[in-house]
């Protein structure tokens, strides 16, 4: 059991409390907790250590005529590692990367994020029809994309150039072309 998603569940706890809840000794796991200043033990309790957020802070702003071109399979390796896998649940980590390696990749091999525009994303979306993905795998795959390239967007490593939205326009258990908005 993992104790210390527990404890953050808990907020306080004493050790007899948590001991009848994962009916298990887990003392090492809480001095392991209380080592790493995790947890800390006040009046007979256990709480959460509270994480006072750092007061100092730099601000970086990439100047436009900076815009660097990022290969595809860089940006999502990148996206992956510093996005996905920090603030992500394990299953979301998973499917991002089911999706990326088998519907986006291999379309986009060797392309630069910055240079995917509206044509490119109508014509994956034609792809995803052929390959025979069911409506809710596409509408997944062209969210997922979006996601990406907003993400590099707002990090100003690429253009707002292409801005596209995945909508339910229709019928909530089909998905068409229809449903992506494309703004010029």
């Amino acid at each position: 059991m993992n104790i210390e998603k527990l404890a953050r569940h808990l907020k306080e706890f004493t050790l007899d409390e948590i001991e009848m809840i994962t009916e298990s000794d887990v003392k090492t796991e809480l001095e392991h907790l209380l080592n790493e200043n995790k947890l800390v033990f006040e009046q007979g309790k256990y709480k959460i250590s509270e994480e006072k957020p750092d007061s100092n802070f730099e601000l970086f702003v990439i100047p436009k005529n900076k815009i660097t071109p990022i290969k595809i399979e860089d940006a999502v390796a990148y996206f992956m590692k510093e996005y996905v896998k920090k603030y992500c649940k394990f299953e979301t980590y998973r499917n991002y990367n089911s999706i990326f390696n088998f519907n986006i990749l291999p379309y986009f091999k060797g392309y630069f994020l910055n240079n995917i525009g509206s044509d490119e994303i109508k014509t994956i979306y034609k792809a995803c029809i052929l390959k025979g993905l069911k409506p809710r795998r596409i509408k997944n795959t062209m969210a997922l994309l979006n996601q990406l390239i907003k993400y590099f967007q707002n990090l100003g490593i690429i253009e707002k150039t292409c801005n596209f939205q995945v909508k339910r326009l229709t019928d909530k258990n089909k998905f068409s072309i229809n449903r992506i908005i494309f703004e010029v």
